[in-house]
């Protein structure tokens, strides 16, 4: 059988050679250490992009632009957020200690009243 390709053998020989790596699918029990591990690896990746010197004669320049100002938006959303809750759990805190304040004190005076 005659193929219509010339470098269709080599092609397939690459394939053969550079078939992807299966990696198992992460269990329950391994899912926060995984999750963690993807996140360092996504950080490093975006840090290596916000430290990538950018030159207006390159041709690639407006996509390089385009995914420096990507990740710095999705960081700084990235922080507002983590800002966000930490500053939702202070708030929550404070009423909490305020509630707790107020029953103590109501406590205080039921007993004052009944002695």
């Amino acid at each position: 059988m005659t193929t219509l390709n010339p470098y269709e053998e080599e092609m397939r020989q690459q394939a053969e050679e550079t078939l992807p790596v299966v990696v198992p699918i992460a269990s329950s029990e391994t899912m926060p250490e995984e999750f963690s591990r993807s996140t360092m690896l996504a950080l490093r990746v975006q840090q290596e992009i916000l430290e990538m010197a950018l030159d207006p004669k390159d041709e690639h320049y407006e996509a390089e632009l385009r995914a420096k100002t990507a990740v710095a938006s999705a960081q700084i959303n990235a922080q507002l957020k983590a800002d966000e809750q930490r500053l939702k759990r202070q708030i929550a805190s404070v009423s909490y200690y305020s509630e707790l304040r107020a029953a103590l004190q109501a406590f205080h005076e039921r007993n004052k009243d009944g002695k």
